[in-house]
């Protein structure tokens, strides 16, 4: 205790060069954890903005072959599916059902191309509250069947106000051309540079236009309790399906870089017939497939942070090194009077060590605070509608950071302070007490 008493006199007496070391660290500490706490909130807020678009975690999605050999693609016997998720018990938080169309809107004499999802909005109504709404309001699309969501861009390009009817044209389930009307409830903020921008309709007006029973849909996802579970419940979930029906094998899914392909409706693609199946097959997918490409993004992002981090943890030795040979040379007949007084070589050696961890540790500590105080400001920063809504939660960046990770990047840079220390710290152990009482400042 008495060892640690002095080092820490010690820091204080030398206060200007314990603040431009502990500056140092807090400096490194503080990048590092802001760059890992964005990256950290980056992958939890597309996943939920992900999961949000997709009505869940898991997604089952069936396909049928035609008289014709045309593949259909519906969920129309539901057992199955029902029976297979029931093993999940309370795994599962909620359901959703969705249908989905590559509709051409109408209006005016102009015409775009607008993927199109069904919800069943009395399952999904938190749906409303992810998208960011540019004119309009959640309640005009509760109140209306035939009601659509369309992004801004989409709506501007048609020339149409909300409240407007338009002309929706699709293919059916089974290859027809069929159209509706439906009328624009709200204008959304689309991310269309992303590949996730597509309208929204409520599933019994689309299942109509598609020529489905208002019971059916195409896509079933599961929210889930517990997000760790995701990858292990999807196994568990193909695994009870395939018991009883054909599913497309896991890993085999032709799954393309753009969201939407997810949902790729429109025209009917013929199966060969030795390729042909009974019944419906099933495909049994989840959100961590859709991010591996994010996710293999952020894990650069963490390497370069972890690079720039060790690059200031290696800056920082340097300068703990060529201080402490500095203080060994100021504090030689100080040494010399305690190692007269009884210290051994290894209090002398603990002084120098726990200055550096003294140090580290403040240095890390305010960094971490510093960076903390950052995250709390920039996200109550609200940027509004914009071409990157996808990244951001409710217009806001979200951050997070693990208390294992951040106590690991605590404990190793004090541990690489402490170890760059131990080189003048040795050597200032090591001094005879009659040369160090004889050597001058």
């Amino acid at each position: 205790m008495q060892i640690m008493l002095i080092a820490f006199r010690n820091v204080v007496r030398q206060l200007k060069r314990s603040l431009l070391l502990g500056g140092a660290v807090a400096f490194g500490f503080f990048i590092f954890t802001l760059i890992n706490g964005f990256t950290g909130g980056l992958i939890n807020t597309v996943e939920v903005n992900v999961a949000d678009a997709a009505g869940g975690h898991i997604y089952v999605e069936g396909s049928e072959v035609s008289d014709l050999g045309s593949e259909i693609t519906v969920i129309r016997d539901t057992t199955v599916v029902e029976e297979a998720v029931a093993v999940l018990g309370n795994k599962v938080e909620t359901l959703s059902y969705r249908s989905q169309a590559n509709g051409t809107l109408i209006f005016g004499g102009n015409e775009e191309t607008e993927w199109l999802v069904g919800v069943d909005i009395t399952q999904e109504e938190s749906l409303l509250d992810s998208l960011a709404f540019v004119e309009g309001a959640p309640s005009d699309f509760l109140a209306i069947e035939t009601g659509l969501l369309l992004p801004q861009e989409t709506v501007t390009k048609l020339g149409l106000e909300v409240g407007e009817s338009v002309i929706v044209k699709a293919t059916t389930v089974n290859g027809q051309i069929n159209v509706g009307d439906f009328i624009v409830t709200g204008a959304i903020q689309g991310n269309e540079d992303f590949g996730f921008s597509y309208g929204y309709a409520r599933i019994e007006g689309l299942n109509n236009l598609l020529d489905m029973a208002p019971d059916q849909y195409q896509t079933l996802s599961l929210y889930l309790n517990d997000l760790t579970e995701i990858d292990s419940l999807t196994e568990t979930l193909f695994n009870e399906i395939g018991k009883t029906a054909a599913t497309v094998p896991r890993g085999q899914q032709e799954r393309g870089p753009d969201f939407a392909e997810w949902f790729e409706i429109g025209g009917l693609t013929t199966i060969d017939e030795e390729e042909r199946w009974g019944g419906t097959k099933f495909e049994i997918t989840n959100v961590n497939e859709a991010l591996e490409g994010l996710n293999d993004l952020v894990r650069t992002m963490n390497t370069i942070a972890l690079v720039i981090f060790l690059v200031i943890i290696v800056i920082i030795m340097v300068g703990v090194i060529n201080s402490y040979r500095m203080v060994m040379i100021e504090r030689t007949s100080e040494i010399g009077t305690m190692r007269a007084m009884g210290v051994h070589r290894a209090g002398i050696r603990n002084i120098f060590i726990w200055e550096a961890f003294f140090i580290a540790f403040s240095g890390a500590i305010v960094g971490l605070i510093f960076a903390l105080l950052a995250m709390v400001g920039i996200s109550l920063v609200n940027f509004g509608p914009n071409d990157f809504s996808f990244f951001l939660r409710q217009g806001s960046i979200n951050f997070s950071i693990t208390p294992s990770s951040t106590v690991f990047n605590l404990l190793l840079i004090c541990f690489m302070s402490v170890a760059s220390v131990l080189i003048p710290a040795t050597a200032a152990a090591r001094l005879k007490p009659a040369e160090a009482l004889r050597a001058t400042h």
